[in-house]
């Protein structure tokens, strides 16, 4: 897994563990597809650079 890709799981899951929040309801608010959340967290595929930057400016957005 590449660092990128692992600096992003981990960003993703402490996120949703301080809000409280579910893969769905991340996908939900930030336009991307379950299934893309899922798969980031689980590092089982490459992140884009759309998709790494929909992401954290979605955290940066919702402190």
């Amino acid at each position: 897994m590449s660092n990128q890709l692992n600096d992003l799981s981990e960003t993703i899951i402490k996120y949703e563990r301080e809000k409280n929040m579910t893969d769905a309801q991340l996908a939900f608010e930030s336009h991307l597809a379950v299934e893309r959340i899922h798969n980031l967290k689980a590092g089982s595929s490459s992140v884009s650079e759309d998709e790494q930057k929909i992401i954290l400016e979605y955290i940066r957005l919702h402190p």
